[in-house]
C-alpha cells in the first residue's frame, strides 16, 4: 500500500484503532485502496490488508493465524463432500470425522497458549486467538449442522475469519452475518456514513470516558487497597464497571463502524448492560456476540435447560466456568465466573420471578452486585482481593475510617466524568441519538468529539483496549 510506512506501525498500537497511526495512516489508505479495488477482488484486499495489519502487530504469529484459516477452509470443502454421501450413518461418521479434526485443532492451539499465556503472563498469547478461534467453531459446526455452506472462495473465507476490524476482540460475527459483505454488494454513501458515526462514537467512549475513568482506577491501585476508605472503594468498583464498559463498548463500536464501512451488517454487542432488571438480564446485554455463542455452541448442545434442573445447574455451572477461563488465566478469573454463574443460577431457580416484580430493586440490585463481580474480574491476587472486599464492607473492625476524605478529592477531579459515564448509560440518550443523528447539530457534535479525541491521543500515551488482553 504506496505510503504506508511499516516501520511506524510496528507493534500491537498498529491494531489499537484509538491510535494516531491507525487512524491518520492505515484506515485511510486501506479504505481507499478498498473502495479503488473492483468489487469482485475486495475480499481479497480485505484478506491481505488485514495480515499485513496482523503481521505490523505480531509477526511471529501470522503464520498459525494464516494455518488456521488455511486448514478450516480445506476442512470445510472435505466436510461438503462428506455432506453428499448417501448413506445417513456413513454420512454422520464421514462429517463427524473432520468436524472432530478441525475442532480439536483449533480449540487445542488456543489451550495450549492459554496455559503458556498462563506460565508467562500472557507474553505468549497471539493477539486475538481467542476471537478467531471461536468464529472457526462456529463456522465448522454451523457447517455440521447445515446451518451454512462450505465457502469454495479462499478469498471470502479468509476475508471474514482475518477481518481486521474484528480480529483482535470481536463482535463474534457468524458466517451468516457476514456472507452479505462478502457478496461484495454496493456500499451506499448513507453506510459510509452510518459507520463513520459509529466509529466516531466509539473512539469517543473510549478515549474521552474509558482511558479518564481508567486513571482513577489506576490511582486507587497506587495508592493500596490498604489505604483507602470505603467511601473511596465504592467509589472506585462504580469508576472500573463504567471504564470496562465504555472501553469494550467503544472498541465494539469502533470495529462495527468499521465493518459497515466495508459493506458488513451491523453487529449489536451491546445493550444497555446497566438498565438491566437482573444479572441473568446484564448478560444477555453484555458482550452479545460472545453470550450467543456459549449458548448456541455449549449450553444447548449440553441440554440448556431441558433436562431438569440437576441438569440445568451443572449446564450453568460449565458454561460459566468456561467463561471466566476464556478472559483470563488467573484464579480470579474462574472465581469470578462461577460467581456470576452462581448468581445466574439462584436468580432462575429461586428469586428471579420475585425480583422481575420489583422495578426499582431490581435495578439496584443489578448496580450494587455487578460492580462487586467486576472487583473480582478487575483484582488478580486473592490477597489484594480479599483487602478491597474488607474495605467494601468494613464489618470486622478494618478500617472503614481510614482516609475518610479522599473520596472527597476525587469526586472532585473525576465527577465529570463519573457523571458523562452514568448519563451515557441511561437508554433514553440512546433513544434520542437515534432519532437526531441525521440532524445537522449532531453532525457539528461528531465533529468535534473526534476532534477532542484526537487532540486527548496526541497528548497521552496510547492505552490499549482491555479486551486485547483476553
Amino acid at each position: 500500500m504506496a505510503g504506508f510506512e511499516l516501520g511506524r506501525l510496528l507493534g500491537e498500537n498498529s491494531l489499537v484503532f484509538c491510535s494516531l497511526e491507525f487512524l491518520f495512516r492505515f484506515l485511510p489508505v486501506f479504505l481507499f485502496a478498498f473502495y479503488v479495488t473492483p468489487r469482485r477482488y475486495r475480499n481479497a484486499t480485505l484478506f491481505i490488508g488485514s495480515v499485513l495489519l496482523y503481521a505490523c502487530a505480531q509477526p511471529r504469529y501470522v503464520l498459525l493465524l494464516l494455518a488456521v484459516t488455511a486448514l478450516n477452509y480445506l476442512v470445510g470443502l472435505r466436510m461438503e463432500d462428506a455432506s453428499r454421501i448417501h448413506h445417513r450413518r456413513r454420512r454422520r461418521v464421514a462429517m463427524s470425522k473432520w468436524l472432530l479434526l478441525a475442532g480439536a485443532t483449533d480449540i487445542g492451539i488456543l489451550a495450549f497458549f492459554k496455559i503458556a499465556g498462563a506460565a508467562t503472563g500472557n507474553l505468549l498469547l497471539p493477539l486475538g486467538l481467542s476471537f478467531y478461534t471461536f468464529k472457526l467453531v462456529s463456522w465448522q459446526a454451523d457447517l455440521f449442522r447445515g446451518v451454512t455452506e462450505a465457502e469454495h472462495s479462499f478469498w471470502r473465507f479468509g476475508a471474514y475469519i482475518c477481518m481486521f476490524p474484528q480480529i483482535t476482540s470481536g463482535p463474534i460475527m457468524r458466517y451468516e452475518d457476514a456472507r452479505e459483505g462478502l457478496m461484495g454488494e454496493r456500499i451506499s454513501p448513507e453506510q459510509f456514513e452510518e459507520g463513520l458515526r459509529l466509529l466516531v462514537l466509539g473512539l469517543a467512549a473510549k478515549v474521552l470516558l474509558a482511558d479518564r475513568l481508567g486513571i482513577l482506577w489506576n490511582d486507587i491501585q497506587t495508592i493500596g487497597f490498604e489505604s483507602i476508605s470505603t467511601p473511596l472503594a465504592w467509589l472506585g468498583a462504580f469508576a472500573y464497571s463504567l471504564q470496562l464498559y465504555f472501553d469494550f463498548e467503544g472498541y465494539s463500536l469502533m470495529a462495527v463502524g468499521i465493518g459497515i464501512m466495508l459493506g458488513f451488517p451491523y453487529v449489536r454487542n451491546f445493550n444497555q448492560p446497566y438498565s438491566a432488571s437482573s444479572v441473568s438480564d446484564f448478560w444477555r446485554r453484555w458482550h452479545m456476540t460472545l453470550g450467543s455463542w456459549f449458548r448456541d455452541y455449549v449450553y444447548i448442545p449440553m441440554g440448556g435447560n431441558r433436562r431438569g434442573t440437576k441438569r440445568l445447574i451443572v449446564n450453568l455451572a460449565v458454561v460459566w466456568l468456561l467463561t471466566g477461563i476464556w478472559h483470563g488465566n488467573g484464579l480470579n478469573f474462574i472465581v469470578w465466573g462461577l460467581a456470576v454463574g452462581g448468581i445466574i443460577i439462584l436468580e432462575k431457580l429461586i428469586y428471579g420471578a420475585w425480583l422481575k416484580k420489583r422495578r426499582v430493586l431490581s435495578h439496584i440490585y443489578v448496580l450494587t452486585l455487578v460492580p462487586l463481580t467486576w472487583m473480582i474480574f478487575a483484582i488478580n491476587g486473592l490477597r489484594e482481593l480479599g483487602v478491597y472486599f474488607a474495605r467494601l464492607f468494613p464489618f470486622f473492625g478494618i478500617g472503614e475510617t481510614l482516609n475518610a476524605g479522599d473520596i472527597g478529592k476525587y469526586l472532585s477531579m473525576y465527577w465529570p466524568y463519573l457523571l458523562t459515564g452514568v448519563l451515557c448509560c441511561i437508554p433514553a440518550l440512546a433513544r434520542i441519538y437515534e432519532k437526531w443523528k441525521n440532524k445537522w447539530f449532531v453532525t457539528i457534535l461528531l465533529f468535534l468529539l473526534f476532534w477532542a479525541a484526537v487532540y486527548r491521543l496526541s497528548i497521552s500515551a496510547g492505552n490499549p483496549f482491555l479486551y486485547f488482553s483476553f
